[in-house]
């Protein structure tokens, strides 16, 4: 049979074509229109052109319109699919994301941070969503880089000789002391203490871990005291001095 979707190629259109059914990285699907499109340019007819591609009738006067209609590689890719319906609306969406910008507590919640878990729980009490699961509200925040249950902590200075003393501290690191550099026998320690450290001696020793199997360790002990221990750092010279 033959169709009323003439095809007439250009020589650019025919080279392009070609080297679309010849390259090996070629989608082997846009390879099998652009074979349909040549056999239907050397004026083969439909039944033809299917038989020897082995696809069907309908396949091969699909291609060869839509070629008719819009001539180039383009006219040869997927249309759009409207896939399935949206399930949340945008303003849903907005609402959970406003939601997660606001600590827990301005909704009256008893929490110190948002977890995917309690946004999930929370939209659907609120009547945001009738049932929303975790991972959906994980997978909207990360659209944002939306992360609640991560905090930052800073703190405010209130000393008003802050800058003098900070000042001083930093002359130190720059190994300066009233606008005079420190000699080869002097140092500059910062020094810290780790207090109550339990000394503790297992009543049974430590298995060895094997094959499919864990360390074990035994859960009862022996107080052997409290330790305190404490750290010095020579900033210049990049030593540690401990003692307990």
């Amino acid at each position: 049979m033959t169709s009323r979707d003439r095809i007439e190629l250009s020589e650019d259109q025919r080279r392009e074509l070609i080297g679309v059914v010849r390259a090996g990285r070629s989608e082997q699907r846009l390879a099998l229109r652009a074979r349909i499109v040549l056999h239907a340019a050397r004026g083969h007819p439909t039944t033809v052109i299917a038989s020897a591609l082995g696809v069907c009738e309908d396949t091969v006067r699909k291609w060869r319109h839509r070629w008719c209609l819009t001539p180039g590689l383009t006219s040869l890719g997927d249309a759009e699919r409207s896939g399935r319906p949206p399930v949340f609306s945008p303003v849903q969406i907005a609402e959970v994301k406003a939601l997660a910008c606001q600590p827990p507590a301005a909704s009256g919640l008893p929490l110190s941070r948002w977890s995917c878990p309690d946004l999930a729980s929370h939209v659907i009490s609120g009547g945001i969503c009738q049932t929303i699961s975790p991972s959906t509200v994980r997978r909207w925040l990360r659209q944002d880089a939306l992360k609640p249950w991560q905090c930052q902590s800073w703190i405010f200075i209130r000393d008003p000789d802050f800058a003098a003393k900070a000042e001083r501290v930093l002359d130190l690191y720059a190994r300066q002391w009233d606008g005079k550099p420190l000699g080869d026998n002097d140092f500059v320690i910062s020094a810290d203490e780790k207090t109550s450290i339990q000394a503790r001696c297992r009543c049974h020793p430590s298995l060895p871990a094997g094959k499919s199997r864990m360390m074990r360790v035994s859960h009862d002990y022996h107080r052997r005291g409290a330790l305190a221990y404490l750290a010095a750092y020579d900033v210049h010279r990049a030593k540690v001095f401990g003692r307990c």
